[in-house]
């Protein structure tokens, strides 16, 4: 006979496929912070394009505002938002901001100006809008669940950072002395 919580409802005797889901926990907090990682590591890239426009400092202001402005939003409407709806559009709202970056940058050749970077920052305020549903989403749905998936969610948001910065280094270490090295190596 399976064993009752508090509130009467059965409790299953063994948790199956706990392993996987933690897997899948992990590459769910990697996807969340890879393409803003990712952003960070361009930042060299943009400076060679846009000398005059700070964009690591001007792309963080951008991503910034949108982000807790969307979290704000967000969390006074909690009770009425699907969660698992939110958490879906943030992932897609992620993709489709890193496949505009791609186009934008395969569209325009590599070059500067205004319009080009008035589009990156458009781009980076959406990763602003997708942190803010994925990052509250996730952390909120995993807290009703168990700990080891929550820690490891926070640890796929952990390597992001250390893959983004392995990936860095070797496209540094790739590039170094060919020609139009920041555009293929995305970072010098």
């Amino acid at each position: 006979m399976p064993s009752v919580d508090s509130s009467g409802v059965p409790t299953p005797s063994r948790l199956e496929g706990k392993g996987k889901a933690i897997v899948v926990c992990w590459f769910l907090g990697l996807g969340c912070l890879v393409s803003w990682n990712s952003i960070m590591t361009i930042a060299d890239y943009y400076y060679v394009l846009f000398p005059r426009y700070h964009p690591s400092r001007v792309l963080t202001l951008v991503y910034q505002p949108f982000a807790v402005g969307t979290m704000t939003i967000l969390a006074y409407n909690e009770a009425k938002i699907n969660t698992r709806k939110r958490n879906i559009l943030g992932y897609i709202l992620f993709f489709l901001s890193t496949l505009g970056l791609l186009v934008l940058d395969l569209a325009t050749g590599g070059k500067g100006g205004v319009g080009n970077y008035i589009g990156i920052c458009v781009l980076v305020a959406a990763f602003g809008v997708a942190d803010a549903h994925v990052l509250g989403g996730m952390v909120g749905d995993l807290s009703f669940m168990h700990p080891e998936f929550i820690q490891s969610f926070f640890a796929g948001l952990a390597a992001s950072g250390a893959l983004t910065s392995g990936l860095r280094l070797i496209t540094k270490a790739v590039f170094d002395k060919s020609d139009h090295d920041l555009r293929k190596g995305v970072g010098k």
